[in-house]
């Protein structure tokens, strides 16, 4: 049975989202028109909720929609916050959102007036924030739905921003994590185009006025000096189109679903963004359950955000187990991407009916992992990059005077 996701219009001509299991387009169509709702799509889902089946004109397109609704996730975090502040002191919805959309900028203030509108025209407020993903993605619009179902917005949307506040703070350690080697990569590169632009064709005229055989890694050394300075325009095309296959490929489910898996296996960075992945399904597997979210709804949704393909996969699995029956510690075991403290708080949690609360407490051991991490990554990576720039830049001037052994031995 797949999921799929629609679009009708009710017996008022409001336009309604969702999504709907079944096994067929055909059925899923059957069941709208059985509620008297005229379907206007049915596209079926991918397990992270993506579409199935795209062109990449169609991802390609998707991204541009995306971006031209994009929200700073800063200003989405300052928004939930103080909409669940003004729901709290008794603000009706529409009113929270019409005040707080005055000072914002214009995208986001055009979408939270058309929210507002969906509203008055008898739209939920999780349904009015679905039509908007650039801002509002599966998860947000989730979580809104299990605090109007429960009665309890404002708390949901606290919760929530604790959540975001937390997520950014995580993304900021793993970028600040990958900054330093990314900058010391970029210097090393500089250094190495210079000396083959400016020193090597000092060397090389120097050489031929000699006539002596070279040595291969001189050799080497000199034919890639002459590609760069001969064939410069080649080379920045062959960059660019290097990059733009990456793009495309990453636009492959199979290629895209290797790279994840296997960057996984890196050095330092690979244990890093493990870290991370758990502590993103902990933290929101913790939000979902505490606000109510269903447990196969909040591991769809949890197969999302956790941004790779790879758990996303192991997460599907648990999924399907979940719907036969499976105890969710015992699907997380099996999966053997989970580490046994994960598995056995949530065993704990649901011996005691408490998961949401022992998810949290391992969200907050990883992200505490993560810190740790990044705090001490500077002298765990410093010595390796020393050692690799001086081999890079050691190789490179060795190969520039091993010539010279041979021409003392012409002289003589």
């Amino acid at each position: 049975m797949g999921k799929y996701a629609y679009k009708v219009r009710d017996s008022q001509a409001n336009l309604l989202t969702g999504q709907m299991d079944g096994n067929s387009v055909d059925e899923v169509i059957s069941r709208l028109e059985e509620k008297s709702l005229v379907p206007v799509s049915v596209e079926e889902l991918n397990f992270d909720g993506t579409l199935k089946n795209r062109s990449f004109f169609d991802k390609i397109n998707e991204a541009i929609l995306k971006s031209q609704t994009k929200v700073n996730y800063a200003t989405m975090v300052f928004f939930t916050r103080q909409l669940a502040t003004m729901i709290n002191g008794g603000v009706a919805l529409p009113k929270a959102l019409e005040q707080l959309g005055r000072n914002e900028k214009a995208t986001f203030k055009r979408i939270l007036e058309k929210i507002s509108e969906d509203i008055a025209m008898g739209s939920t407020f999780s349904d009015a924030i679905g039509k908007h993903p650039g801002a509002f993605n599966n998860m947000y619009v989730s979580v809104v739905r299990s605090g109007e179902v429960s009665g309890a917005l404002d708390q949901v949307l606290d919760e929530l921003a604790n959540y975001m506040e937390n997520a950014e703070a995580m993304k900021a350690k793993v970028k600040a994590a990958m900054r330093y080697p990314a900058a010391i990569g970029g210097f090393v590169a500089v250094i190495v185009i210079g000396i083959l632009i400016k020193l090597v064709p000092v060397f090389k005229d120097m050489y031929s006025g000699f006539g002596a055989t070279l040595p291969k890694p001189t050799l080497v050394l000199i034919a890639m000096s002459d590609a760069i300075r001969f064939n410069a325009p080649f080379v920045i095309l062959g960059i660019f189109i290097m990059i733009i296959a990456f793009f495309v490929a990453m636009n492959i489910e199979v290629t895209r679903y290797l790279w994840q898996k296997y960057l996984l296996k890196f050095p330092i960075f690979g244990i890093i963004l493990r870290k991370n992945i758990l502590a993103i399904y902990s933290r929101t597997m913790a939000l979902l359950m505490n606000s109510g979210t269903p447990i196969l709804e909040a591991t769809q949704i949890a197969g999302a955000a956790v941004s790779n393909k790879h758990y996303a996969k192991a997460l599907e699995a648990v999924y399907n187990d979940l719907k036969q029956g499976e105890l969710l510690s015992a699907s997380l075991a099996k999966t053997k991407e989970f580490p046994i403290l994960v598995t056995q708080l949530v065993s704990t949690g649901e011996e005691s009916g408490k998961i949401d609360e022992l998810l949290r407490k391992s969200a907050e051991f990883y992200e505490r992992e993560i810190k740790n991490t990044v705090d001490s990554i500077a002298s765990i990576i410093e010595p390796i990059l020393i050692v690799t720039l001086g081999a890079i830049v050691g190789g490179i001037l060795i190969a520039l005077y091993l010539p010279i052994f041979s021409i003392g031995k012409i002289i003589k």
